[in-house]
């Protein structure tokens, strides 16, 4: 179905969007998230369902800063609401929209790393202090969370906590993880390339020490923005989002399940801005990181979930049409 989507902050930026459900799970991971999340009713997951095939609200603009421009740090795709925000330990007012990847853009960059085969001989913790190095240096903002169960060496991101494992479970479903990002439009060359650089590196971290608390200290310390996320998981669906400038709605997701169900989102368009920032230069290596990217957001897939999960693709529409009230 196509639809016009609406947002409050302008209308002459509606953005025509379609959405499309891709599969009924993944059918890969070894993860406690699962598609009918505990208290969850069938007629709850109907009314998610419709409202991310139907609403034109599904999708909200990137807020902007003080001056109009579009926010460039983001957040991770993680679904759950925010109990706080601070910046260096100074408390903020109000959550804005960001995009949403994996982990934020640390952790793709750390993807990125793995997958061009730029880690060997760097621990997990130095590729992510190599990754927000990278970042700096292509002035490319970023954000993080943790949550309230945070605890020990865990910061409280499945992302970033389980860096390790999703390294491994790259590895371990790379052939499912081969099939879904090639139907995601990831291209054959150079994949292989980027699965092997993940094997080799699996193989080089294995039983190494490693610290998710010491990567968001180490963000923190940046100044950037990190979000407290409230509560458990309960994702149940996955929205991979191609509409640049605009994120999935999430909390209209928790409002509509009565808080009972949430989604996981991945601005895809984020992750193809982080390749051509990185290397402005090459697009083949663009190419190359963004595959590298998608091949960790898979992974951490696999990791956190069961596999059940349906994942929706939400993409540009060409042809108007009818606005919904």
């Amino acid at each position: 179905m196509t639809y016009e989507g609406i947002n409050d902050r302008e209308m002459e930026m509606q953005p025509r969007f379609k959405v499309e459900r891709l599969n009924e799970g993944l059918n890969y991971g070894d993860g406690g998230i699962t598609g009918s999340p505990e208290g969850a009713t069938a007629e709850e997951l109907a009314a998610v369902d419709s409202t991310i095939e139907q609403s034109p609200q599904l999708l909200v603009p990137v807020d902007t800063d003080e001056n109009g421009v579009e926010l460039d740090d983001d957040g991770c795709g993680d679904g759950r609401g925010v109990a706080a925000i601070f910046r260096m330990n100074a408390l903020l007012k109000r959550s804005l929209n960001r995009a949403k990847v994996f982990g934020g853009a640390a952790a793709m960059a750390v993807g990125s790393r793995i997958g061009l085969g730029r880690s060997t001989g760097r621990n997990l913790n130095e590729t992510f202090e190599d990754a927000a190095g990278d970042l700096a240096k292509a002035e490319i903002d970023f954000g993080a969370h943790t949550d309230e169960h945070a605890h020990g060496e865990n910061c409280g991101c499945g992302a970033i906590d389980k860096a390790p494992q999703v390294v491994a479970n790259v590895v371990k479903f790379k052939e499912q993880i081969r099939t879904t990002a090639l139907s995601l439009g990831a291209s054959e060359e150079g994949l292989d390339q980027v699965l092997a650089n993940y094997e080799s590196y699996a193989d080089e971290i294995v039983d190494k020490p490693y610290s998710g608390n010491k990567v968001m200290q180490m963000i923190s310390g940046l100044g950037k923005v990190v979000k407290r996320l409230a509560g458990d998981h309960k994702e149940a669906r996955i929205v991979l989002n191609t509409v640049e400038g605009f994120t999935v709605n999430q909390e209209l997701i928790r409002q509509v399940s009565g808080g009972k169900i949430q989604v996981f989102a991945v601005d895809v368009w984020r992750m193809q801005r982080i390749a051509q920032r990185l290397h402005p230069q090459d697009e083949s290596l663009q190419q190359r990181s963004f595959v590298s990217q998608l091949v960790y957001t898979l992974g951490v897939a696999g990791t956190l979930t069961d596999g059940t999960l349906p994942a929706y693709l939400v993409s540009e529409a060409s042809v108007p049409a009818a606005v919904e009230a």
